[in-house]
């Protein structure tokens, strides 16, 4: 199922659910307990029912209000009506994948890496994560991803997120990690480059998966990425994200020898690139970039200068 949340104009937030193309219901209305995607990890934890099974009976119990899903995203994108998205999740942590050591190569790529970097790629299951920063750094839909202004070069990763509670996988998002360039000039400069004002985004919704079974092979979406500037389109990619490890496997190796906090979200490191004739082009004041997720949806954002 997929989860949304609300932002109403005079304060009031909704977590919502998806019940068809059209339509999200407020989980909130039918229970102001559940305020947000946490609480019902919480509620999961402690009862052992799954997110969608609770989330069922409280659609069972009551009528919920409903909201307009087209409307939303359209008042969202052009910032009016009494109702916007926001960022599905607010997560303690942020970490990103530095490598993509999960994804499946092909020969081609694997002729043109390095020796240094094949040692990564034949070890998957060792982690080459990068802290991304804390909640108060992650932007949602429609609002805007920042650029560093001491940073020659920035550009977007669309990537599968992955969403941990208490080290165990239960869902994914989709989202930009915006990346620049600064560790290109000093091995001392990797966090200035990961780690900014609104260096990250998520949305536009999160889609449990909670099938133990799914969750022990790997996952194979589609990702698309578009880069706009001036309302043109000047940049574009996709890939299909080929993961050797299972969700399963690959958190477990997030959190084998750590003890994160309760909720974590995880860039999982297979990215789509936005290129023009083979070039990626960095981002700009103003651009918009929209990344989308096969079976989730898309997360757009504008860039600005931070």
């Amino acid at each position: 199922m997929k989860y949304y949340r609300i932002l109403e104009e005079f304060g009031d937030k909704h977590l919502c659910v998806q019940t068809n193309e059209k339509e999200i219901v407020s989980l909130t209305s039918i229970n102001d307990l559940v305020s947000d995607y946490k609480s019902l990890l919480e509620t999961s934890n402690i009862t052992g029912l799954k997110v969608d099974e609770i989330t069922k009976d409280l659609l069972k119990s009551k009528q919920g209000r409903t909201f307009d899903l087209n409307k939303l995203i359209d008042d969202s994108m052009n910032k009016k009506g009494s109702a916007r998205i926001i960022k599905p999740i607010e997560p303690d942590e942020m970490w990103a994948e530095g490598f993509g050591n999960r994804l499946i190569l092909t020969e081609d790529q694997i002729r043109e890496s390095s020796d240094d970097s094949l040692i990564p790629f034949q070890n998957p299951n060792i982690s080459t994560l990068l802290y991304k920063g804390s909640n108060n750094r992650l932007v949602g839909p429609y609002e805007n991803i920042g650029v560093r202004s001491d940073t020659e070069k920035t550009i977007s990763e669309g990537e599968i997120i992955f969403i941990i509670y208490k080290g165990k996988f239960v869902g994914i998002s989709v989202g930009n990690e915006v990346a620049g360039n600064l560790r290109a000039q000093s091995q001392f400069w990797v966090s200035p480059s990961k780690v900014f004002k609104g260096c990250a985004s998520i949305g536009p919704c999160i889609l449990s998966m909670e099938d133990e079974e799914e969750n022990s092979m790997p996952i194979r979406l589609k990702l698309e990425i578009n880069q706009y500037r001036n309302n043109k389109l000047i940049a574009e990619g996709s890939i299909i994200s080929d993961f050797k490890l299972s969700p399963n496997d690959i958190v477990s190796a997030t959190t084998a020898h750590d003890s994160p906090p309760d909720l974590v979200i995880q860039y999982s490191g297979g990215f789509a690139i936005a290129r023009k004739d083979g070039d990626i082009i960095p981002l700009e004041d103003g651009d918009t970039v929209k990344i989308g997720l096969e079976n989730v949806g898309f997360v757009q954002n504008k860039v600005e200068i931070v």
